[in-house]
């Protein structure tokens, strides 16, 4: 009975990673969790594909939720991600419901915090963090996470706002690469 559940709930995460669309100009690599590593705040993951599949280092790393992450070594047969929450990890992104832009960090233990947002910015709790593309180095518009509160201090001129992330860094079992291809023009 449970091995019947847990295929049932490997199955749906499969047809979720299945629906997502890939962009033009961008192909994806199909890979699964290997194991977490010893110490989860590390916050990092290990997958089972790697240079061999062409991966390279800094490419975005997606499940059907959300942004997991950044590959940040790849051996030839699998990588490592460094999840959105790790601590070493900043991600340009806008607020989908005004547009403002900011940088959401990891804090660590599965949470991020959206920083340096001035204290008269309209958030709320709720509000979905997406990327915005600024760095090219994930497209825009990938869900990354939601504000669970936002806080203004009075002796700092910018709010605290802390943040979920929408992926399953601690659940998915399999994600998504992406690749950009290269924009080959004729002359």
């Amino acid at each position: 009975m449970n091995r019947a559940a847990e295929l049932a709930r490997e199955n749906a995460e499969l047809r979720a990673l299945l629906q997502l669309q890939v962009r033009p100009g961008q192909k994806v690599v199909h890979a699964a969790l290997l194991y977490q590593g010893h110490d989860w705040f590390a916050q990092r993951l290990t997958l089972d594909q790697g240079s061999g599949a062409g991966l390279r280092t800094g490419l975005p790393v997606v499940d059907a939720d959300g942004l997991v992450g950044q590959l940040t070594r790849v051996y030839p047969g699998s990588s490592e991600v460094t999840l959105v929450s790790s601590t070493d990890q900043l991600t340009p992104v806008f607020v989908e419901r005004t547009g403002q832009r900011g940088l959401a960090a990891g804090s660590g233990h599965g949470q991020m915090e959206l920083r340096y947002m001035p204290s008269q910015t309209d958030l709320r709790a709720g509000d979905r963090l997406l990327t915005s593309g600024i760095d090219r180095v994930y497209p825009a518009g990938i869900p990354v996470a939601t504000i669970n509160r936002v806080s203004r201090s009075q002796s700092s001129p910018y709010l605290r706002v802390d943040c979920l992330p929408l992926a399953g860094l601690d659940r998915s079992r399999g994600v998504l690469v992406l690749i950009a291809e290269p924009q080959v023009t004729a002359r």
